[in-house]
């Protein structure tokens, strides 16, 4: 993957969050604060999201 297509594969992520598009799990994190987030992503990026949501 070239640089420019990596950028706008992360610029449509971004858009897809933003927008709350696809959203697919929601992370709870201390006192009760939530995110909504693309399960993919989350694997993607963390080894315990990928062992848990795999």
């Amino acid at each position: 993957v070239d640089a420019v297509h990596a950028c706008n594969i992360l610029q449509q992520l971004k858009a897809l969050y933003d927008e709350a598009q696809l959203t697919d799990i929601v992370v709870e994190v201390d006192h009760g604060k939530t995110f909504s987030c693309h399960r993919n992503v989350l694997a993607a990026i963390s080894p315990y999201f990928s062992v848990n949501l795999g």
